[in-house]
């Protein structure tokens, strides 16, 4: 019997393996969620913006439940600001993470980073004000909003305190939580689009903006959020298989989000088109 130790069989894979596979699957996923939320914006221009410029401003009713009522400046206000912030943050917010945007136009980012943070924490308090004076959904919905509002302070200070600190590599991770918390309500839309082509819409009554689906999805629309801190996660510590099981489902979920932004396009935002 030989003296010597036996020493474990050290692996030769890379810690690094998989990571090209996951980044380029998050990459394609990111795609549509741009492309989607540029045709969000042109669509507030349409729906909002067409009816500000010919004065027709009850017309927004046809989109928003109570969106404007004759004498109630406040309620009205909110509204006017919430929509104009959407513009900012649904432009802003997707540009803030395309890495060639950051490298070559440095000023831009961060002004609209700047712009990006302001909008989303008066949003919030817009978006609040709103809950309180309208009914909007039930309970479960307005607890998901409640959640978001929470979600959007926690991330804003902390991607603005590693702004300022000059970690940029943790400032991006909190600046992305950010534009997933933010973006919560585009994820709601784009998912309910989905879930009524394989359904009919089972669990939603379209009457009332109820039902028990709409509830589960107040908190579902933060699975964005959720996958991209196991993403996060399985770049440090994931082994091959996971990351390659992950970039999997990325390119999935890219596909599906091609298909509900095409859905929430032709069924939700330009009907007309379909």
């Amino acid at each position: 019997m030989s003296n010597s130790l036996a020493l474990p069989a050290q692996s030769t894979q890379s810690p690094r393996t998989g990571l090209r596979a996951m980044t380029r699957a998050g990459a394609a996923w990111y795609v549509p969620v741009l492309i989607g939320q540029f045709i969000f914006v042109a669509y507030i221009f349409y729906a909002y913006g067409l009816p500000l410029v010919v004065g027709d401003l009850e017309g927004w009713n046809a989109h928003l439940s109570q969106a404007w009522v004759s004498g109630r400046d406040i309620g009205n206000a909110a509204v006017v600001a919430h929509l104009a912030l959407a513009v900012i943050i649904h432009i802003g917010g997707p540009l803030q993470l395309v890495p060639a945007v950051r490298k070559r136009f440095p000023t831009f980012h961060r002004w609209t980073g700047r712009a990006f943070t302001i909008g989303v924490m008066i949003a919030v308090v817009s978006g609040a004000y709103m809950l309180v004076v309208r009914e909007i959904g039930a309970w479960p919905l307005q607890l998901g909003f409640i959640v978001q509002a929470i979600l959007i302070l926690w991330f804003t200070y902390y991607a603005i305190r590693h702004a300022m600190r000059r970690e940029i590599s943790t400032h991006m991770r909190w600046a992305m939580r950010l534009f997933l918390a933010a973006s919560a309500v585009w994820f709601f839309r784009v998912m309910i689009m989905i879930w009524f082509v394989l359904t009919g819409g089972i669990g939603i009554d379209t009457s009332d903006g109820t039902g028990w689906f709409l509830d589960v999805m107040s908190i579902g629309q933060f699975l964005p959020l959720a996958l991209y801190e196991l993403y996060h996660w399985l770049k440090s510590n994931g082994g091959s298989a996971s990351r390659y099981a992950m970039a999997a489902f990325l390119w999935i979920s890219a596909a599906a989000t091609t298909v509900g932004v095409a859905l929430a396009t032709l069924g939700m935002w330009f009907p007309v088109l379909g």
